[in-house]
């Protein structure tokens, strides 16, 4: 997914937010793996409103987590489309944040998929949801 035909990954993403729809319409298959075998694809993501400052406050803090000094993964290019299609573009009060806060989001979810998969999905979720 990281070569669009147009240079910048527009192609990519389309393409991706297209495949991602048809998964959460029910119009196509999701690939096997962990999120799909668990059931845990979700038609949206459903957390409660919140301003992003709070939000990449939480995320960050969750991506952080353990690492002890260490240096924290980078994401990669399609973790960073993954994170920005499946959550940080699905938050309901998504609408109301800047470029910058998203862009920010982005990169701490996408830490969080790289770092722990579907579990750091489930554990913003829940901290999202039922507080820090």
């Amino acid at each position: 997914m990281t070569d669009g035909r147009d240079g910048n990954g527009q192609d990519d993403e389309a393409t991706a937010r297209r495949l991602i729809a048809a998964w959460l319409a029910g119009e196509a298959e999701p690939p096997a793996g962990p999120a799909r075998s668990a059931g845990t694809l979700p038609p949206g993501w459903t957390v409660p409103p919140a301003p992003a400052r709070d939000v990449v406050g939480t995320a960050r803090r969750l991506a952080l987590d353990g690492l002890a000094g260490r240096a924290c993964p980078a994401p990669g290019a399609d973790d960073l489309l993954l994170a920005r299609v499946l959550m940080v573009d699905e938050h309901p009060s998504a609408a109301a944040w800047t470029e910058e806060e998203r862009v920010e989001l982005t990169g701490w979810v996408a830490v969080l998929v790289r770092r722990f998969g579907e579990d750091g999905v489930q554990q913003l979720t829940a901290a999202l949801t039922v507080g820090r």
